[in-house]
C-alpha cells in the first residue's frame, strides 16, 4: 500500500470517527491520527498536477459575471481605498516622460477639432461685434451733431421742434430709451451731417471707381493700339462715362439696397414717405435730380433743414425720405444728447 493509499485511508477512518472526537475533550486516539494524517495528504498532494488538470475555461464559463458583479458593494470597496496613498505611489515625471508627445499631437486633426469647436464662427463674430461696436460710437456722434445741428436751426426759422415728426407714419413708435440712457433712432429721419458725410463717401468711391477703370481701360488699349492714354484733361467723352458711370453706382445701390455704400458707412437707407422700399423708377428720378440740387450753392439741400420731413430737393422729386438704419444693431443717440433734447422738450 502507498503512502496516498494509506492517507486517503487514515482519512476515511477519521471522518468515521468524528463523532467520537466531538465527546472527547481530548479529540480522541483517531482523531489525532486522522489530523496528523491530514496533514501528510497535504504534504503528498501536488499542486501543480492539481491546477494541470483544472480546465479554466470551463470554470469560467460556469461564472455568472452578472450575479457576481452584483454582490460587489462598489461603494464600500471604494471607501477602503486610499486614494492619497494611491496618488503618492504614482510617479507623475516617469509617467509623463513615458508619454510621446509629439507622436500623440500628430493623430490630432487640429482642422476637423477647430471646425467642431466653432472656433471661426467665434472669431468671425467677435470680430464683427469690435468692428461694429467702433462703427457705432462715431454714428453716435454724428447723430448727437445731427440732433444739435437740425433743433437749432429748426428754431431759428421759429418753428417747434417738437412738432416735427420723427419718422415716416409706418415706421413711427414711442420714444425708447435703453437700460444705458441713449435714445432709439431707427427710423427716425436722418439730420443733415449724416448725409453730408454720406455723399463725400460717395463722391470719393464714384471718383476712385472711374479712375480705376479709366487706367484699366487706357492699359488695354495701349497694348493693342499705339494710343497713349494723356492725363491733359477730361475730354467730352470722359465727361460722358463718368455721369453714366455715377448715375450707375447710385441708381443700382438704392434699387438694390436702398442704401449706397456711403450711406451704409454712416448709417442711413432710402425710403418712399409711406417707409416702403424705394422703386427703381423712383430711384432713378432721385439719382438724376440730386445733381440739381447743388446749384445755387447748394441750395436744394435747404430742406433737410427747414422741412419736417428733413427733404432735399432729389427726395421731394422722388417721394423719397432717408432714415437711420444700423443694419441689424438699433440706431441710438448718446445718452447725454438724449437727456438734452428730453430736458427742452419739457421746458417746451
Amino acid at each position: 500500500m502507498g503512502d496516498r493509499q494509506l492517507a486517503l485511508l487514515l482519512l476515511l477512518l477519521a471522518a468515521s470517527t468524528v463523532r467520537d472526537g466531538e465527546d472527547d475533550p481530548e479529540g480522541g486516539l483517531l482523531s489525532r491520527v486522522a489530523a496528523r494524517a491530514t496533514g501528510a495528504m497535504v504534504d503528498i498532494v501536488d499542486p501543480d498536477a492539481v491546477l494541470n488538470r483544472v480546465d479554466v475555461n470551463a470554470v469560467l464559463e460556469r461564472v455568472d459575471v452578472n450575479a457576481l458583479l452584483d454582490r460587489v458593494d462598489v461603494n464600500a470597496l471604494l471607501a477602503r481605498v486610499d486614494i492619497d496613498q494611491l496618488m503618492a505611489r504614482v510617479d507623475v515625471d516617469a509617467l509623463v516622460d513615458r508619454v510621446d508627445i509629439d507622436r500623440m499631437m500628430a493623430r490630432v486633426d487640429v482642422e476637423d477639432l477647430v471646425d467642431r469647436a466653432g472656433i471661426g464662427d467665434i472669431v468671425r463674430e467677435s470680430t464683427g461685434v469690435l468692428a461694429g461696436s467702433a462703427i457705432d460710437v462715431i454714428r453716435r456722434q454724428i447723430v448727437a451733431l445731427d440732433s444739435i445741428v437740425g433743433r437749432t436751426i429748426y428754431r431759428l426759422a421759429r418753428r417747434d421742434p417738437t412738432q416735427r415728426p420723427p419718422a415716416p407714419p409706418a415706421l413711427e413708435a414711442a420714444a425708447a430709451v435703453d437700460e444705458t440712457g441713449r435714445g432709439q433712432i431707427t427710423g427716425h429721419y436722418a439730420g443733415v451731417v449724416t448725409r453730408l458725410l454720406a455723399f463725400a463717401a460717395d463722391a470719393v468711391i464714384v471718383w476712385v471707381g472711374f479712375l480705376l477703370m479709366a487706367l484699366a481701360v487706357g492699359f488695354v488699349i495701349s497694348i493693342f493700339t499705339s494710343f497713349e492714354n494723356r492725363a491733359s484733361g477730361l475730354t467730352a467723352l470722359g465727361l460722358v462715362v463718368f455721369a453714366m458711370w455715377a448715375f450707375f453706382y447710385y441708381w443700382s445701390s438704392l434699387t438694390i439696397a436702398g442704401k449706397t455704400i456711403g450711406m451704409a458707412i454712416v448709417g442711413l437707407r432710402v425710403l418712399t414717405r409711406d417707409g416702403e422700399v424705394l422703386p427703381g423708377r423712383r430711384a432713378a428720378v432721385r439719382t438724376f435730380v440730386e445733381p440739381f440740387s447743388f446749384l445755387f450753392f447748394g441750395l436744394g439741400f435747404i430742406g433737410i433743414l427747414i422741412s419736417p420731413e428733413r427733404r432735399a430737393m432729389h427726395d421731394a422729386a422722388a417721394g423719397s425720405v432717408v432714415v437711420y438704419d444700423w443694419g441689424d444693431r438699433p440706431a441710438e443717440m448718446p445718452a447725454p444728447v438724449t437727456a438734452w433734447i428730453s430736458s427742452h422738450r419739457d421746458e417746451e
